[in-house]
């Protein structure tokens, strides 16, 4: 008898599951990818890879008005879901959400780089360490929550952290700011709060006049730690869309490590090409003056990416 009542409570669910989602759907996407990644500082290590990502996206309309939305990427082969969020949509209140793991985009996470490029940032590729952006001492993303909502011409983007993962940290805050009320010209500024290691913030302004956009963001990450060397960037970078289906980028991310020698530098330059289905992108970047040091090796990078999309 109790295994009769078991099988009908999962009827029972399962046909309140499937009338609930009625409204509702999932879509796998994914595409044919590879990528040529050339290290000046690495030239003994296979240069090309392919790419091995699956993204699940699904969502619906809710009885009350509201979306709800969820998203997994199934990434490098492990059959771990590392990037996953859950979002509830309110209209004219705004977007609730939270990050199951790695994929916030809320907060700081809006205005961590809003210089232009037509394939990647000009830090990227080089090396593991991204210097000099408004979250380099942190940002777990794991368990954070965003709020996000537009008033007016000012869009405001909120995340907050109770728990970052060590129990040495308190919990971490971001806010970001982006206004947008005059033609082709936004004006950004964003403060964050890594618990008890860093307090950060930035501000930039970034115009598009025709094909061309250009961007100008300054970022100090000022850390509590008397050890930790506190950081100042500059970043400029502009992109131009010569048609439809290429654009071409250049930029410059010059970061100053108090008390070091020199300031590190990144520079480089890309392209994008779309034919069709067929979609490419390259680009040089490099460092130089690793974390302000004079006695770091350059390190040039040449990277290539081609993917398929059907």
């Amino acid at each position: 008898m109790n295994n009769l009542k078991k099988v009908g409570l999962t009827a029972l669910g399962t046909t309140l599951v499937a009338s609930a989602s009625v409204a509702g759907e999932m879509s796998v996407t994914g595409s044919a990818v590879l990528s040529y990644t050339g290290l000046s500082t690495n030239t003994d290590v296979n240069p090309w890879a392919q790419g091995n990502s699956i993204k699940f996206n699904g969502g619906g309309d809710l009885d009350n008005g509201m979306t709800v939305s969820v998203y997994y990427e199934l990434d490098q082969g492990n059959n771990v879901f590392d990037d996953y969020n859950l979002k509830l949509g309110m209209g004219d209140m705004g977007t609730l959400s939270f990050s199951g793991n790695s994929s916030s985009g809320s907060g700081v996470d809006k205005l961590k780089d809003i210089v232009p490029n037509a394939y990647t940032p000009v830090y990227e590729a080089t090396d593991s360490v991204d210097s000099g952006l408004i979250d380099a001492s942190g940002n777990q993303q794991a368990g954070q929550w965003g709020y996000d909502i537009t008033a007016g011409d000012v869009a405001i983007s909120a995340s907050y952290n109770p728990e970052p993962g060590t129990s040495l940290k308190e919990p971490e805050a971001g806010l970001a700011l982006v206004y947008s009320g005059i033609d082709g010209l936004e004006l950004s500024a964003g403060i964050y709060d890594d618990g008890d290691e860093a307090e950060n913030d930035t501000m930039g302004i970034k115009y598009t006049m025709g094909a061309m956009t250009a961007a100008y963001q300054l970022t100090k990450v000022d850390y509590t730690a008397t050890g930790t060397a506190d950081q100042d960037a500059t970043h400029i970078g502009v992109s131009v869309a010569i048609n439809d289906n290429m654009s071409i980028s250049a930029g410059q991310q010059k970061v100053e490590f108090n008390g070091a020698a020199e300031d590190e530098k990144n520079s480089g330059f890309g392209a994008s090409y779309t034919m069709g289905s067929i979609s490419m992108y390259g680009g040089f970047n490099k460092l130089e003056n690793k974390s302000g040091s004079t006695a770091s090796a350059d390190i040039e990078a040449s990277i290539f990416n081609i993917s398929f999309a059907f």
